[in-house]
């Protein structure tokens, strides 16, 4: 399984190849993917990047989403998975934004989050696991995502999957210094359950300001930032499981301000 940012699907056509070799050198089972919408609109026919995404995989694979949380979604491969039932949760909603929170946000307001959660079973009648794609909060600073991964935790446990989950997408755990302890604080709620960040823990950044290619000021800043070789680079995007990890990897996705990463498990 993959999880990985589209960015709006801003750079789609270049995204894609990397899914294809993905499938073909490590297998792709399940996709996980948060901005799955576009920013202005897309070309005629393609409501949302995963449609193009889906139809450039092949025809075993099949969509999971919901028109209540846009920009989530899992694709998963039907000749080795079935999805049993599927839910949109809503998390904490930040109150307000800063004046700094305004200039970064497109359309300056707060927006309701939603974790999209699957129920999927292995071919063959296997037991159902848990699938949850997020996309935790810019704005609010990391104390505001605890809540949120806290509700992530008890969508969970709400629905008996607490004991074979995989929960993947992109924390926004920013942090000045000691960014890795402080996205170690938040994933602490999945951790309770048993579903490690790692077994091994993949240190790298996964996110690159420089990389960023949105219309706001603060992003065009970054990338301006960046070609002067000034970057922060953090590591955003996770695959928290409760299941056994076999091998895990990431892929550089220069066309998207996030990396992919994916992990092999045993389900």
């Amino acid at each position: 399984m993959a999880t990985h940012n589209l960015m709006h699907g801003l750079r789609i056509d270049a995204l894609v190849p990397h899914y294809l070799a993905l499938r073909e050198t490590a297998g792709l089972d399940l996709l996980f993917l948060q901005e799955d919408r576009y920013l202005a609109g897309g070309p005629p026919g393609d409501e949302r990047p995963s449609t193009r995404i889906a139809a450039a995989l092949g025809s075993p694979y099949q969509l999971v989403r919901d028109d209540g949380c846009p920009g989530l979604c899992l694709i998963y491969d039907s000749r080795t998975l079935s999805c049993r039932a599927r839910a949109v949760v809503p998390l904490p909603r930040l109150a307000r934004l800063s004046w700094f929170e305004k200039l970064y946000i497109v359309g300056g307001q707060t927006k309701q989050k939603y974790l999209l959660l699957a129920e999927m079973q292995p071919d063959g009648g296997g037991p159902v696991f848990g699938a949850v794609c997020f996309h935790l909060d810019t704005a609010g600073g990391n104390a505001h995502r605890l809540t949120q991964v806290q509700a992530i935790a008890s969508a969970l446990e709400a629905r008996d999957l607490q004991r074979r989950a995989i929960a993947c997408g992109d924390t926004n755990a920013f942090a000045w210094r000691r960014q890795p302890e402080a996205l170690g604080k938040l994933l602490a709620p999945l951790r309770d359950l048993g579903a490690a960040d790692s077994e091994t823990p993949e240190t790298r950044p996964t996110h690159f300001f420089a990389r960023q290619n949105e219309p706001k000021l603060p992003h065009r800043t970054g990338v301006l930032l960046g070609k002067m070789g000034l970057d922060l680079p953090r590591r955003y995007d996770v695959v928290c499981t409760t299941l056994p990890v076999s091998r895990r990897g990431q892929v550089v996705t220069p066309d998207s301000d996030h990396d992919l990463i994916w992990a092999e498990l045993r389900a």
